[in-house]
């Protein structure tokens, strides 16, 4: 399954840069993250669950950074698995910062995923849904993140921000009348 997805953030690509390899940020970001290891500075270890219609998995993730060119380049590689679904998948990655004219950057990702086992027995469009969502969510706790300041991330340790489990949930709880805007404005 081939994904392109972008979004427009307002901050410079050195912010996002460094906000999107803080484990932190991430934890508090992507939608269903249970914990974050930082292996070395181009390894990460990482547990998601996702839920995928009637089917909650919980991945063990191990994500490779392969190439980069900081802060406008990011390519990753990556692969995980949970025995209890009898699932896998591995994925690549590229993200590009793209600097506009009013101090905004578009992010934009490009992902090749290969969902094997049971969870690859689901349809296209049921992942592609799904992967929407979770996009949607990402965004929309980054955008968060980066209208309250990101500084909020930096006094918890990776662990206390992940230990409560969906940890994306504890920013897209706050979702108010920013986020009704933010939709309507990308639509």
């Amino acid at each position: 399954m081939d994904l392109e997805k972008s979004i427009t953030l307002p901050a410079s690509p050195e912010e996002i840069w460094g906000l999107l390899l803080d484990p932190n940020v991430m934890c508090r970001c992507v939608p269903g993250m249970q914990s974050v290891d930082v292996v070395s500075p181009t390894e990460y270890k990482a547990q998601i669950k996702v839920k995928i219609s009637f089917i909650t998995a919980k991945f063990n993730i191990r994500t490779l950074i392969v190439e980069r060119d900081e802060p406008h380049y990011l390519k990753t590689e990556g692969s995980g698995d949970d025995a209890s679904v009898v699932s896998s998948f591995r994925q690549t990655s590229e993200m590009f910062l793209e600097n506009l004219d009013d101090g905004q950057t578009r992010m934009r990702i490009s992902v090749r995923i290969e969902l094997l086992g049971r969870l690859g027995t689901f349809g296209l469009n049921v992942m592609k849904t799904k992967a929407d969502r979770m996009w949607d969510e990402f965004g929309a706790n980054l955008l968060q993140l980066l209208q309250v300041g990101a500084s909020t991330c930096e006094s918890d340790s990776v662990e206390e921000t992940c230990s409560e489990g969906d940890a994306s949930s504890q920013v897209a709880g706050k979702q108010g009348k920013w986020w009704r805007s933010w939709r309507k404005e990308q639509s």
